[in-house]
C-alpha cells in the first residue's frame, strides 16, 4: 500500500472514501433492482383492481345512469373523472 500511496499521491483518506463510494452504489443498485419487481406488481395489482370496477360499474350502469344521482345532495361517481 505504501508503494500505491507514494506513487499516485493519493493519502489512505481517499482509497477509503473511494471504497466507501463503491460499496454505497452497489447497494443502491441492489435496492434498485429489488425496487423493480415490487413496482411491476403493484402496477398489476392496480390495473386488475381497475378491471374489477370497471365490470362492477358495467352491471350497475345497466340499471342506473351514472351521471344521475337517485338521492339528492350526492354528486354522482363520474362527476370527478375527468372526460378523454
Amino acid at each position: 500500500m505504501k508503494d500505491k500511496l507514494e506513487k499516485t499521491g493519493h493519502r489512505k483518506r481517499y482509497y477509503q472514501f473511494r471504497y466507501f463510494v463503491v460499496a454505497f452504489l452497489f447497494v443502491l443498485t441492489a435496492i434498485a433492482a429489488s425496487a423493480i419487481p415490487v413496482g411491476i406488481s403493484i402496477q398489476l395489482a392496480e390495473a386488475e383492481a381497475r378491471a374489477e370496477s370497471r365490470d362492477d360499474s358495467s352491471l350497475n350502469s345497466e340499471t342506473s345512469s351514472p351521471f344521475v344521482s337517485d338521492e339528492p345532495g350526492e354528486e354522482p361517481l363520474l362527476h370527478f373523472v375527468p372526460e378523454r
